[in-house]
């Protein structure tokens, strides 16, 4: 497909994948949905180490592993800056926080109990013993 940008011409070919029509997942307005599945994997683009405003960074970088990397040093950056009241307020909050899970399964526990679901019990009791740990 030959096209034009601003009085220059090129070339366009898209680039086509081979897709494989699966099975009927719903309806859209109508219409059958379905879900496609590749028939060949893409090539990945090599890697490349980039810069953007001085931070560098992979293009092929998992977004598990950033969203971990950004985790862990906001983590770090809170707990180096924390003040010795901050430090008290966290641990007060977590404290009323377990105390609510505790009320909370308590409730379900008791409430399973009257339903008579003993699988429920059961596991309602193993969410116990892991919250006391």
């Amino acid at each position: 497909m030959k096209l034009s940008y601003r009085g220059v011409n090129y070339e366009y070919q898209p680039l086509t994948l081979e897709v494989t029509e699966g099975e009927i997942l719903g309806k859209y307005r109508g219409v059958n949905w379905r879900c496609h599945t590749l028939n060949e994997i893409p090539i990945p683009q090599p890697d490349r180490v980039l810069k953007y405003r001085g931070v560098a960074y992979h293009p092929n970088q998992d977004v598990e592993a950033c969203q971990t990397a950004i985790a862990q040093s906001s983590r770090h950056r809170a707990i180096k800056t924390a003040t010795a009241s901050e430090v008290v307020t966290r641990k007060a909050l977590e404290e009323v926080h377990r105390e609510n899970l505790r009320r909370n399964l308590e409730r379900r526990l008791q409430a399973a109990r009257e339903r008579g679901d003993q699988n429920l019990v059961n596991l309602l009791e193993a969410e116990s013993r892991q919250l006391l740990v």
